[in-house]
């Protein structure tokens, strides 16, 4: 059985409407023909051009006219969206889209754009290798509402309709899709709203990209053996990772606080493109024995049962992680996952932190592996770790002037550098107040019992907080903030806690989009809190002048990731990554690879991916049993 998700391409992959409004405004203006209002434009989109051009001209389709305007319009694509194809693709697209491909969903579009456009498109936005099948406007007699495109698509897979989904973001792609007996699903961030959409009968409607490859991964049936001989060696490596990932007979943690990170080294082995059988035995060798010398424990039984009635009295108390995932595993099953997540996040975000960031990289990545039961010991965890942050200690500031992620961290490592040993006097002392109320555990810890007291204690520093966090758009803050964390991690390459912060910085980006849109500016201001913390919990800061020379050499470095060498070297990187015993290492390259192809080839994530970390020596208090 071939499962199949076909994708609509404008509005649905890439934010081109806009784009198209400007595309068809030249064709008018180089036409001589007077200016129509965007909104009748955004009308016409999802038709074909011709019909498009035939309605806006109010005349037949082989009227000469229509042909000049379908001509003029295409050489407007070429020169006012193609150059701009990177940035406009929806944010969790490409990552998306890897997801489904992992779990064994081959890629589709259909589209009302001709062939060559999409699939200049595409490539323009480094998108076109993921899919199998391409399916334009004149490819077929009867364009979209029409079932011809989804038809086609199914016969040149010998697919069956039962076995695919649409996704759409206009009534034209759900009229397509259940003509053609297939599903749907309706994303709200397109073209027509969600009142237009739902009058076409789809599926299932979602608000985020991220949502759709839940809900696909999560409702396309899969095969058995003997449906699906011919890809049997695929599919059972898909299932493998699956089941790695669905494995509940290990507990979250080990020798106390310790983190088992196996499922993030699945998540990111898989991404590499790693065969499932050396997955597997990467797997099975670090629960046998972890790079700390000692392995993974087993499950651990519910103590109590939780609910909504006292889940919060649980919240960082280090207590009964498995009753915590009974919790919300009952309560995804009611709501589904969408929903599950959006009324209980807003209160867990501000302990992203706790467990050394380990509980948002296994929420956040669950999310981008698009894998239910790690998502559920995700959020669970990320109740039972809990280190808050107190973003409600801030203080939005200008008195800084206009300022980018960047400036602000520089801004702050000035003041570390002109105020260095009070500070670290400071810390110092902070740390070594152990009557403070702090869970034993963490005190064993050592790095964790820091940025606890750093959190529960604070610095007015961390919560000036400027104005970028509120008010510019988050999808730019976040690759900022990669960028600078980035930046930080080149300034002291192999530092165990700020890996962290990149890996941890992919997480929150997967889990802020599960949130409403209005939600995820606080997700940004949670993380931009959390990590001051960290850096201020260190006793010491990046010196300015080395960030900054580093940000000389990086900040408009470009790779043309369309040259050859480029992907031998990232070749070698994801080989070196998959010999790698500390899980760490992978995790580093699957990050930064991501953030490599996001970022059209930017030189920085491309060196960085390269500084492998070490396993960090366990501090003396380990020599103390663990508390619970």
């Amino acid at each position: 059985m071939t499962r199949v998700a076909m994708f609509d391409l404008d509005g649905t992959l890439v934010d081109s409407p806009r784009a198209i409004v400007e595309a068809f405004g030249v064709a008018f203006e180089t036409m001589g023909a007077d200016p129509r209002d965007p909104a009748d434009i955004r009308a016409t989109i999802g038709l074909p051009l011709e019909q498009a051009f035939a309605k806006l001209l109010g005349m037949p389709q082989d009227d000469p006219r229509v042909a000049e305007g379908v001509a003029r319009y295409q050489e407007a694509f070429r020169t006012v969206i193609l150059p701009r194809a990177r940035s406009l693709v929806f944010p969790g697209v490409p990552e998306g889209l890897d997801a489904l491909r992992r779990a064994g969903v081959v890629l589709t579009v259909a589209t009302s754009k001709f062939h060559t456009s999409a699939d200049a498109l595409l490539a323009a936005a480094g998108l076109r290798d993921l899919f199998t099948v391409l399916i334009g406007a004149d490819d077929v007699t009867y364009p979209k509402p029409h079932p011809e495109s989804g038809l086609r698509i199914l016969e040149q897979l010998d697919a069956r309709p039962e076995h695919a989904v649409m996704v759409g973001d206009t009534t034209h792609d759900l009229r397509m899709a259940e003509a053609a007996g297939i599903a749907s699903v309706a994303v709200t961030y397109g073209v027509h709203q969600r009142p237009e959409l739902e009058s076409a009968r789809p599926t299932y409607v979602a608000e985020t990209f991220p949502e759709v490859v839940a809900h696909i991964i999560g409702t396309l049936p899969y095969s058995s053996p003997a449906e699906n001989s011919s890809d049997s060696h695929s599919s059972a490596g898909n299932t493998l990772v699956e089941d790695m990932l669905n494995d509940r007979t290990h507990h979250i943690e080990f020798n106390g606080h310790l983190t088992n990170h196996v499922k993030h080294a699945v998540v990111a082995l898989a991404g590499l493109g790693i065969a499932p059988e050396r997955i597997k035995a990467y797997h099975d060798n670090y629960v046998t024995l972890t790079p700390y010398g000692c392995p993974v424990e087993p499950a651990r039984a519910p103590q109590q049962t939780v609910d909504d009635d006292n889940w919060l009295q649980l919240i960082g108390k280090r207590q009964d992680f498995a009753a915590l995932c009974e919790f919300f595993d009952r309560r995804e099953r009611e709501l589904g996952m969408p929903e599950m997540l959006r009324r209980y996040l807003p209160r867990l975000l501000s302990g992203w932190v706790g467990a050394l960031q380990h509980a948002t990289i296994h929420l956040g990545w669950a999310l981008d592996a698009g894998n239910r039961w790690m998502a559920i010991e995700g959020i669970a965890y990320l109740a039972f770790a809990h280190v808050d942050c107190h973003p409600e200690r801030t203080v939005v500031t200008d008195a800084y002037g206009p300022e980018r992620p960047k400036d602000s961290l520089l801004r702050i490592a000035r003041f570390w550098d002109d105020n260095r040993p009070q500070l670290a006097a400071w810390v110092q002392n902070l740390v070594d107040d152990t009557t403070a109320d702090t869970h034993p555990e963490l005190l064993r810890s050592g790095l964790q019992h820091r940025i606890d007291r750093m959190l529960g204690e604070g610095h007015p520093r961390i919560y000036e907080t400027p104005t970028w966090v509120n008010d510019q758009d988050t999808d730019a803050s976040w690759d900022q903030l990669g960028y600078l964390v980035t930046l930080l991690y080149l300034a002291e390459p192999g530092d165990f806690l700020l890996l962290h912060l990149m890996t941890a910085l992919h997480a929150m980006r997967h889990i802020a989009d599960a949130l409403p849109e209005e939600q995820r500016p606080e997700a940004v201001k949670c993380y931009w809190t959390g990590i001051l913390g960290v850096l201020f919990s260190r006793g010491h800061f990046s010196l300015p002048g080395k960030l900054t020379a580093l940000d000389s050499l990086f900040d408009t470095a470009m790779d043309d990731v369309s040259d050859p060498r480029w992907a031998r070297e990232w070749d070698w990187l994801v080989a070196r990554a998959a010999e790698e015993e500390e899980e760490h290492n992978p995790k580093l390259v699957y990050v930064m690879r991501a953030m490599w192809h996001r970022t059209g080839g930017r030189s920085i994530y491309r060196v960085a991916a390269g500084q492998f970390t070490a396993t960090p020596e366990l501090p003396a208090t380990f020599e103390q049993p663990p508390v619970d």
